[in-house]
C-alpha cells in the first residue's frame, strides 16, 4: 500500500510499462552520485570555500536530462488526460515532490555543500541526510517509473520492457526490491560508510567518496522504494501496517548512530581533528553537531513517513458505504492538482 495508495488497472500494456519504468528508474537513480568535482579532499576554510568550489557538469547535465526527460512525460500523460477526459494524471504535488527531490541532490552533490564536507564533519552528515532520508521519497513521491518512461522515446521503451526477461536477470530485481532485503541492504550501507577507518577512506580518497554515494543514493532508493511506490503498479510496496514498522526501525538506525556521534567523549574520526577548527570548532564539538543532525532532523523525516502512512491506514479502514463506485459505473474519476492519486492506467503514447 505504501503512504500513497495505488490503483490496480488491468490492461494489455500494463505489465510491459511498468517493467520498462522499472529499468528506467534503476538506471537512471545511480547516475545521480556520479563524479563529484565539487568534492575535494583537501581541508577548506569557509573564506576559500567558494573560490575551492567547481560545480560539476556531469551532475548538472544528469539533472537536466532527468527534469527534461520528466517534462516531457508529463506532456505525454496530459494527452491522455485530455483524450480520455480524466483529467490531470500526475498532481502537482507529485511534481512538485520529484522536482524539489531532483533539486535536493544536486544541493548534496554539486554544490559547495560537497566541497565543505572534507573539512566539517557536520557538514558531511547534512549531505548524508539529503541523500538517504530527503531525496529518494521526494523523488518517489513523483511517480518516476510511470512520468520518466512516457518521457523516453517509443522505440526505446519496450526494448527495455523486454529487457529483464531477455537478460535473464528479472530474478536479482526482485530480489533487491524484496523490503526485508532492502532494508538491511540500506541500514547495512549506513553503519558501514560510518564505521571510523572506512569513512575516513572515504573522506581521503575521491573515488572512495564517490563509491560511498552511489550505495547510499541506490539502497535509499531500493529502501524507500518499498515505502513510497514508485509508480501506481508497483507490487513491493509494503501494506501501511508493516510500512510503519520499517520506517520506526530504519529511523532508529540513524538515531542509533546520532546517539554515538553525540555522546562520544573523544573524536571517532581522527582525519577532521585539525580541519574542523579551520571553522572555528573542535573536532568533537563538530562531531556532537553532526551527531544531533543524524538524530533529530534525520529522525524527523522518518516520524513524518510514519503520520502518513498512519493516515493512509486509517482512510482505508473507513468505510464510504455512500460513495458511487465510479469505476464500476464506468464514469471516469477526476484527479485534482494536488492529489497525490494517480488515476486509471499510466499509458504510454506512440
Amino acid at each position: 500500500m505504501g503512504i500513497l495508495p495505488r490503483s490496480n488497472p488491468s490492461e494489455s500494456g500494463a505489465s510491459r510499462h511498468r517493467r520498462a519504468g522499472r529499468w528506467v528508474a534503476l538506471a537512471l537513480f545511480p547516475l545521480a552520485p556520479i563524479p563529484a568535482s565539487a568534492h575535494t579532499t583537501n581541508a577548506i576554510p569557509p573564506d576559500r570555500l567558494l573560490v575551492a568550489w567547481t560545480a560539476d557538469p556531469l551532475m548538472l547535465v544528469l539533472a537536466l536530462l532527468a527534469g527534461w526527460l520528466y517534462a516531457h512525460g508529463l506532456g505525454r500523460l496530459n494527452q491522455i488526460g485530455r483524450q480520455t477526459g480524466r483529467g490531470a494524471v500526475v498532481g502537482r504535488t507529485r511534481i512538485l515532490a520529484f522536482g524539489t527531490g531532483l533539486l535536493t541532490l544536486v544541493v548534496a552533490l554539486a554544490s559547495p555543500l560537497d566541497t565543505a564536507t572534507a573539512t566539517i564533519f557536520s557538514a558531511h552528515m547534512v549531505q548524508h541526510v539529503l541523500l538517504i532520508a530527503v531525496a529518494p521519497p521526494l523523488i518517489l513521491l513523483g511517480q518516476p517509473m510511470t512520468v520518466l518512461a512516457n518521457g523516453l522515446p517509443r522505440r526505446w521503451r519496450r526494448p527495455l520492457a523486454r529487457l529483464p526477461r531477455r537478460a535473464g536477470i528479472a530474478p536479482l530485481v526482485a530480489v533487491l526490491t524484496m523490503p526485508i532485503f532492502a532494508w538491511f541492504l540500506h541500514a547495512g550501507t549506513l553503519w558501514l560508510w560510518h564505521i571510523p577507518q572506512v569513512y575516513d577512506a572515504a573522506v581521503a580518497s575521491t573515488g572512495l567518496h564517490v563509491l560511498e554515494h552511489a550505495t547510499f543514493v541506490l539502497t535509499a532508493f531500493l529502501y524507500w522504494w518499498t515505502i513510497i511506490p514508485a509508480s501506481p503498479r508497483s507490487r513491493n510496496a509494503l501494506e501501511p501496517g508493516l510500512g510503519i514498522l520499517s520506517v520506526f526501525a530504519m529511523g532508529m538506525q540513524g538515531a542509533a548512530l546520532g546517539v554515538i556521534l553525540t555522546f562520544a567523549g573523544d573524536p571517532l574520526y581522527p582525519i577532521y581533528i585539525g580541519r574542523s577548527e579551520l571553522w572555528g570548532v573542535s573536532a568533537l564539538s563538530d562531531q556532537r553537531l553532526a551527531g544531533l543532525i543524524m538524530w533529530i532532523p534525520a529522525g524527523s523525516v522518518y516520524v513524518v513517513a510514519a503520520l502518513l502512512l498512519l493516515r493512509s491506514w486509517f482512510r482505508d479502514d473507513q468505510p464510504h458505504p455512500d460513495a458511487p463506485d465510479a469505476t464500476s459505473s464506468g464514469a471516469p474519476r477526476q484527479c485534482g492538482t494536488g492529489d497525490a492519486r494517480q488515476v486509471g492506467p499510466a499509458r504510454t503514447v506512440p
